[in-house]
């Protein structure tokens, strides 16, 4: 696998804090406003207003197409991610898969988890469900051209880059945070790294009571 080491940690971890404060700062609505009237630890994981997501055509790790419409009617968690990432991505999915089986324990409910490939040239749909399987049978491993992937990054201000080093070896600086959608497929929030299950659990409990009491 190839190794980013202490830089790709920083960077990914500056992209994350970065796009946050960059769009909780500068957009920072009046306190008339839904975010400007939730509570503290519901801003913080709060978008601003809802972001619409790019409805682009992806497929799942087993070959099924996956658009908007699949996002709807439920809460979904979407991480953006690749297969060689040395230690973001396992120790994030890692996180993901505590937080639902803590959901499913206590609630007996849960979101819909979603990994989407920002290296589609390299993850094989084949090694991507093997690779998901390993960590939790209901993570949903999304696909597509370059081009698509990146669309549907942008339409949610998520940010992935390839670098490679001076030795040549390559790897994908991307954003840490796992993007909240809500059931009308809308991006309406963000969990920061680092990912804590229970934490995760409160903050996405938090946003989500917030703003199912206001609809």
């Amino acid at each position: 696998m190839v190794r980013h080491g202490k830089r790709a940690a920083t960077l990914i971890g500056l992209m994350a804090v970065t796009l946050a404060a960059g769009l909780l700062v500068g957009r920072t609505p009046p306190a008339s406003t839904a975010w400007g009237q939730a509570p503290p630890d519901v801003r913080a994981v709060m978008w601003p207003e809802p972001m619409p997501l790019a409805d682009v055509p992806l497929k799942t790790q087993h070959g099924r197409a996956f658009g908007q419409k699949d996002l709807e009617g439920q809460w979904s968690l979407m991480f953006f991610g690749y297969l060689d990432c040395p230690d973001v991505c396992p120790t994030s999915l890692h996180a993901m898969r505590e937080m639902r089986r803590l959901l499913v324990e206590n609630q007996g409910e849960e979101p819909q988890y979603l990994f989407v490939s920002v290296d589609p040239e390299n993850d094989d749909p084949s090694e991507m469900a093997d690779y998901l399987a390993w960590y939790d049978p209901n993570l949903i491993g999304l696909h597509g051209p370059d081009s698509s992937i990146r669309t549907l990054a942008d339409s949610m201000a998520v940010k992935f880059e390839p670098f490679v080093d001076d030795a040549g070896n390559r790897s994908i600086d991307h954003t840490s945070s796992v993007m909240i959608i809500d059931p009308q497929g809308r991006m309406v929030g963000a969990l920061p790294a680092p990912l804590v299950p229970q934490r995760m659990v409160e903050q996405f409990d938090g946003l989500r009571g917030w703003l199912e009491s206001r609809s």
